[in-house]
């Protein structure tokens, strides 16, 4: 028993110098990370961190690695959505029946089973299954409803989109130009369009991507399917909340995966409009997958406010 508490020991001392010194300047003292007016403590983390390496062997693991900021990142990522999602809840008016949170638990064999291999215990299980239930009638909501008015190509180089994704950004005319120059398929088909309209009762499983949670007048970059290599470089013209519903497609009969990842998505204007502040010590919020990224570099995708609009 006395080893079991001395490793225990070790392990919260870790985490004490994992955590210490996160605050890099003012308003970030003392933070995990900010959320609009919403300061998160370093505390919160760490508490929950230290409940992540008692009862988890592969977050041990990690440590043993030398790779527990990746755990505390997935944390803050929690902690982050899980503010978004109640804020977006307001907004929409969504409640989520406590009935539904029991019974979806007992499905999953109970509390302490569904905390069981990953970042939540007993205590924080209910707030990341009511989240979930959030996301899912989010996505429920507007999964057949959303509509975007966009100029796009793709590259199959993610340097590259990146970098044509900024000049866009600075200069937004020029993305006629690459839309003009971009190559086609090996079938000969166009990977490039100016003010093509794109729908989400039409291809729902794009409900989850930047396209859907971007204000008009940004451009983006992101890789629309990690099993397709190719990046899409888009200029969101126009994005609309209120499409015409398609009667090929109910959202019951939706992939439950997609139901909530288009909810979640739907909570990336929220994000913008409250601002992320991450602690650098935990690396940068990356509205590409919405979540906490190691730093800039290893963002899943770009995102930047264009200097001005261009014609359609």
């Amino acid at each position: 028993m006395s080893t079991v508490l001395k490793r225990f020991s070790l392990l919260g001392a870790a985490v004490g110098l994992l955590l210490a010194g996160c605050g890099t300047g003012p308003s970030q003292a003392g933070s995990a990370v900010i959320i609009g007016d919403t300061s998160i403590p370093l505390e919160v983390v760490q508490q929950r961190l230290d409940t992540v390496l008692r009862t988890e062997p592969e977050a041990r693991k990690l440590q043993e690695q030398g790779k527990l900021a990746q755990v505390a990142s997935a944390i803050v990522t929690d902690l982050v959505r899980h503010e978004l999602l109640k804020r977006a809840a307001q907004q929409e008016g969504i409640t989520v029946d406590e009935t539904e949170v029991d019974k979806t638990l007992e499905n999953a064999g109970g509390a302490e089973t569904a905390a069981q291999n990953n970042i939540h215990d007993v205590a924080t299980i209910r707030d990341f299954v009511r989240d979930t239930l959030i996301q899912t009638e989010l996505g429920r909501r507007y999964i057949d409803k959303l509509e975007v008015k966009i100029d796009f190509f793709y590259t199959k180089d993610g340097r590259d989109a990146i970098a044509k994704a900024k000049e866009v950004a600075a200069n937004p005319d020029k993305m006629a130009e690459f839309v003009r120059d971009a190559p086609k398929s090996a079938d000969g088909a166009r990977l490039a369009e100016l003010g093509k309209v794109v729908r989400t009762s039409e291809t729902p499983s794009q409900g989850p991507t930047l396209l859907f949670g971007t204000k008009p007048g940004t451009v983006v970059a992101f890789l629309p399917d990690p099993a397709n290599a190719e990046w899409m470089v888009a200029f969101i013209r126009e994005r609309k909340t209120d499409g015409k519903a398609s009667s090929s497609a109910s959202a019951e009969e939706l992939n439950p995966r997609v139901l909530g990842d288009t909810g979640l998505r739907m909570t990336q204007l929220v994000a913008d409009d409250l601002q992320i502040k991450v602690n650098p010590r935990f690396g940068e919020w990356d509205p590409a997958v919405m979540a906490v990224a190691p730093n800039g570099e290893e963002k899943a995708g770009f995102v930047a406010v264009a200097r001005k609009s261009t014609a359609p």
